[in-house]
């Protein structure tokens, strides 16, 4: 009776949750208004993994393991989960944000980062694994990497019409006829 009791209050927990994330993701905006995140596939994922490793953990740390045949499932619960949080996490801290003068970013591992258009010292775009990537680089060692095809990425694409035309990257409010906001 008591591994019914412990289950019930497990669900009601995950289901508690679950509820609040849900409510805190609904009212939340990005700071800035191109402000752009990982596809919502992404974070599906996580939630679908998160919530299948909450239903084999509780599967299995609530049964009893007199054999010992069930730490398997529960090893393979907790790696499940975790690595549905590791998605969650990446979604959450993923953003790029290309503005008029330079393009600020946030990488998966919370790292932020500005590069203004006439700081940039490499731009290159290429294929890999039948994909195109881009990579900018800084003067300061500021590298962002993304797929250009994911991300509207106009006001970089300009600033680099820009360098083709003129040979040099343009400097702050020189795309637009003045200063840019930061």
């Amino acid at each position: 009776m008591s591994a019914f009791v412990v289950k019930i209050l497990l669900v009601l927990a995950v289901l508690i949750l679950v509820a609040a994330a849900v409510s805190r993701m609904r009212g939340r905006r990005s700071v800035g208004p191109v402000r752009q995140r990982m596809p919502m596939l992404v974070l599906f994922v996580g939630v679908l993994l998160v919530a299948m490793g909450g239903l084999m953990a509780l599967a299995s740390f609530t049964a009893q393991n007199a054999d010992g045949m069930l730490w398997p499932l529960r090893v393979a619960s907790v790696v499940i989960a975790l690595g549905g949080a590791w998605f969650l996490v990446m979604y959450r801290n993923f953003y790029v944000e290309p503005r008029a003068d330079e393009v600020a970013f946030r990488t998966v591992w919370g790292r932020e980062g500005v590069i203004a258009y006439a700081d940039i010292t490499d731009f290159s775009v290429h294929a890999s694994g039948g994909r195109l990537r881009l990579t900018v680089r800084a003067a300061s060692g500021a590298r962002l990497r993304l797929t250009p095809n994911l991300y509207d990425l106009s006001p970089l694409l300009r600033a680099n019409e820009f360098r083709q035309h003129n040979g040099r990257w343009p400097v702050r409010g020189e795309l637009y006829g003045g200063p840019g906001p930061r």
